[in-house]
């Protein structure tokens, strides 16, 4: 007997073997179906799709042999394999065989994952840290995960237990994060700090010499310019707190600025800078104006003025990585519009300004030219900042800590063996800033006459918020007993709890989800659902539904989870798993070749993250199907948006919904400029990347890896070849071919589509081409590109329907919602219990889909068929 005759005959006992032992009998021996149907072709000789069926032992408890027969399983069961060009089986064979399979991988995989649980103990992402710290002590805007190790990536997504190791680096970083949380949490004054209310103008501030030098700007007074206030080219060497003193010019003047080389610009209002964290009320108006020549002229319409908050050096400069948008704001031609909301602020933070809307340009570059400018500008009136704001005092915060115990001095004199408690005294560091800390009234400290009885009664309260669920009395006793440990070592009242209170902060109670069973009881149900929707811990209402074991009533579910999507803290949720699920968190990490994509800018970038947040979050409150995943009658756009898409009718900054017009492709996810910029590099695009973005995280069908022998396509910016052209050789490999046939369809159509995501006939180039018209491209940006070949996004499906460009593929994809439905699914699935989806949840998730289905297969709908599924209650 030959060896490949022997491996047969091992093969086909084997499968007989487990056939009856592990499955029962079936219609067909699997031996034979597999001898019939699969071996020629899967043999040690021409071993297709790298696959041997005469090596494969049918030993589904082996970890490693597993997800290999899963795949075996997958192609017969969708009826890929054999393939259509090969006799088909009989149905009743195929039905038998897949059973069998079916069955043996199931139990298999269950005497695996059971003895363990499905659900591996696993410790809080840092994003899941901050929020709960945040709703924890009642402070909304404290920033801690910036100090904290990154979260490791599994199954596309940082909630899974092996993505969350623990060491003792992240230890460290846990005491100092409840160390820095515990500062800004207690009171340490009798009186809240004083109210900072003071209107600020560029023009009045250190920083407004920054704009004279790095880009032109003027005075305005009454929307023209004021003959007090030197011509801009005067300026360069000015220092302007010598022209305020003269009284050229107050906190009434409003500066105009119609230029900047560097779009990441951000000069500030650097006489305010936070002193006190806390929430600030902030007002600003701006206006935008056409200058012409020493002439202000009514605008081109409604430009974007963009404010920050900025971490500032010492030196009074903001840092590069220390900044965050708060917003982008209307200002209307020569009108000025005031606009108003409420910021948490922190130390050392002050306000950058930014004209968004305006372009850098080459004429830019001639500093001290602004007579001779003409050209479009912002002009900022003045900025108004009043805070920090307290609704009562002490805070929120520190009576989550300390309750109504009173503040009272500290006097050493009379507590000569107790230490003083820790106190960081409060300095304004930024040079320029004009709030100062109130004067020191001495040392005020939360004391208590019967302290142990005072401890028993805030950790009563403390401990079971923090750790989610009910507390024993022995572990509440633990924790008294160090405060009255610190006690006896000289602390005070305050010190000793803060021992306490940072003990339970970093203890595994608070820092793990505890999940205690197979099923999940009701306060662990009240943890999943509230770190699923809200990132965070749950709140009163949800902690008392389990108390009273109401919350796994489906109706009470069901409006617990319409209540949370309701509330602003949803959006976490919205930003985390869009942010994994689109890979959106990395929009920013490939900036644009300049010489190819002269348009694109911070602003464009921040328009095209806010537009894809907002769309999942419009899918969510209209419950939209799934077919908007990748089709869709709307957008959520803006006017810069609208500009790059070639949408007519949007003013302004903000995003908003706007119905497209006939053909128009856009919408939905897949042609979403930030999509496109995720997929690609920066420079060309692929439709490799863009296929098998779209496999794996629209459609749940994820590519195989590429044979490590084949080489990876290098971008061609000269505009010799297509990208279709350098992928032949790819297609035309055998082993390439099977593969390629699934990526490059949707790749293909989305050829249509440049780096940034605008809409394309024909490839730039910086090498040979024509030269290029300035479409949607402001007249201010220089254009060196060239218009290289045409694009081709025409394709062939698998199945062998064709498509003749994008919206004819996003016909083809829309047409199964099952398939987006089911992938969608998933990617929540994951998200949502931190596990990936074994073979055994396959009905699980079938279940959900189908509940889904039968009202409408809406997402809302979807996310409350997942909550109420099994698979979601259960480790």
């Amino acid at each position: 007997m030959s060896a490949q005759a022997l491996g047969r005959s091992v093969f086909v006992m084997a499968c007989l073997a487990i056939g009856f032992a592990g499955g029962g009998a079936v219609a067909v021996e699997p031996a034979a179906f597999f001898k019939a149907n699969c071996v020629d072709c899967h043999d040690a000789d021409t071993r297709k799709g790298n696959l041997d069926l005469t090596a494969l032992k049918a030993d589904f408890s082996n970890v490693d042999l597993f997800p290999r027969w899963v795949k075996v399983y997958d192609r017969i069961e969708s009826g890929q394999m054999p393939p259509k060009k090969k006799p088909r089986p009989p149905a009743g064979d195929v039905q038998a065989v897949t059973h069998w399979l079916h069955d043996s991988l199931i139990a298999a995989e269950r005497a695996r994952l059971d003895p363990q649980g499905r659900t591996a103990i696993r410790r809080l992402t840092r994003g899941e840290y901050e929020n709960t710290v945040r709703d924890l002590l009642s402070i909304p805007g404290i920033s801690l995960q910036a100090g904290l190790p990154d979260d490791g990536n599994v199954h596309g997504f940082d909630k899974n237990a092996d993505a969350l190791d623990i060491s003792h680096v992240n230890m460290a970083k846990y005491i100092e994060a409840a160390d820095s949380a515990l500062d800004m949490a207690i009171a340490t004054a009798p009186a809240p700090p004083t109210v900072l209310h003071e209107r600020y103008s560029l023009a009045s501030d250190y920083a407004t010499r920054i704009i004279l030098i790095n880009g032109d700007a003027v005075l305005l007074k009454n929307k023209q310019p004021d003959p007090n206030f030197p011509p801009a080219d005067d300026h360069t060497s000015r220092n302007l707190g010598e022209l305020e003193k003269a009284g050229k010019f107050s906190v009434e003047s409003s500066v105009g600025v119609f230029r900047h080389e560097d779009e990441s610009f951000n000069p500030t209002f650097a006489h305010f800078a936070t002193l006190y964290p806390g929430r600030y009320r902030l007002r600003a108006s701006f206006f935008s104006f056409q200058w012409d020549k020493g002439t202000v002229l009514p605008s081109r319409g409604v430009e974007a003025a963009r404010l920050s908050a900025v971490q500032l050096r010492e030196n009074g400069r903001g840092t590069a990585d220390g900044s965050r948008v708060l917003g982008y704001y209307d200002s209307p031609s020569l009108n000025s519009q005031v606009h108003e909301f409420e910021t948490w602020l922190n130390y050392k933070e002050t306000i950058g300004f930014n004209t968004a809307s305006l372009a850098p340009v080459v004429n830019y570059t001639r500093k001290g030219k602004s007579m001779a400018f003409t050209g479009p500008g912002i002009a900022s009136d003045w900025l108004e900042i009043e805070g920090p704001i307290h609704d009562i005092w002490p805070p929120q915060s520190h009576r989550v800590l300390f309750g109504d115990l009173p503040l009272t001095a500290f006097k050493p004199a009379d507590h000569k063996d107790i230490h003083p408690p820790r106190r960081h005294v409060l300095k304004q560091e930024i040079i320029h800033a004009k709030n100062k800390p109130d004067p020191a009234t001495g040392i005020w400290t939360v004391q208590s006459n019967e302290p142990t009885i005072d401890a028993d009664r805030l950790l009563g309260a403390f401990l079971p918020k923090a750790f989610r669920r009910p507390v024993s009395v022995q572990i509440r006793k633990e924790y008294v007993d160090q405060v009255r440990e610190r006690l006896a070592a000289g602390d005070t009242f305050e010190t000793a709890m803060r021992w306490a209170y940072r003990a339970a902060m970093c203890s595994p109670d608070f820092l793990f989800h505890v999940e205690p069973g197979d099923a999940l009881d009701d306060y662990g149900l009240a943890c999943r659902v509230s770190y699923f929707l809200w990132n965070s811990m749950p709140d009163d209402a949800l902690v008392q539904l389990a108390a009273s074991h109401k919350l796994n009533d489906p109706a009470a579910l069901a409006a617990q989870v319409d209540r949370m999507l309701g509330d602003p803290r949803s959006q976490r949720f919205v930003e985390d798993f869009v942010g994994q699920w689109l890979r959106l968190r990395h929009l920013a990490e490939n900036d644009p070749d300049r010489k190819l994509y002269p348009e694109f800018s911070p602003y464009l970038q921040d328009s095209m993250r806010a537009e894809t947040l907002a769309y999942f979050r419009e899918l969510i409150d209209k419950d939209l199907d799934a077919s908007h995943l990748v089709r869709s009658d709307f957008a959520m756009i803006n006017e810069k948006l609208a500009k790059h898409y070639g949408i007519a009718g949007v003013s302004g900054p903000t995003i908003r919904r706007v119905a497209l017009p006939p053909n128009c492709p856009r919408g939905a996810f897949i042609t979403q400029a930030a999509i496109l910029k995720i997929t690609a590099n920066g420079t060309t695009t692929s439709p490799v990347v863009r296929g098998a973005f779209v496999m794996g995280r629209i459609l749940g069908q994820p590519p195989e890896p590429p044979p490590p022998n084949i080489p990876a396509i290098e971008p061609d910016v000269q505009g010799a070849k297509t990208i279709r052209e350098q992928l032949d050789k790819h297609r035309s490999d055998p082993t390439c071919a099977s593969c390629h046939s699934k990526i490059d369809p949707p790749g293909f159509a989305l050829e249509a589509f440049d780096v940034i995501g605008g809409q394309r006939d024909r490839y730039r180039s910086i090498g040979g081409g024509d030269p290029a018209p300035r479409g949607a491209i402001d007249p201010f940006i220089g254009i060196s590109f060239k218009l290289g070949p045409n694009v081709d996004a025409s394709g062939m499906m698998p199945d062998g329907r064709k498509f003749g460009g994008i919206e004819e593929f996003q016909s083809l994809l829309a047409a199964d919602t099952h398939l987006l439905l089911k992938n969608l699914t998933e990617q929540l699935a994951i998200y949502a219990t931190g596990r990936e989806i074994a073979f055994g949840d396959r009905d699980d998730i079938a279940a959900i889909v189908s509940a889904a289905e039968k009202h409408g297969g809406g997402v809302r709908t979807l996310l409350h068929a997942l909550v109420q599924s099994r698979f979601f209650q259960t480790k």
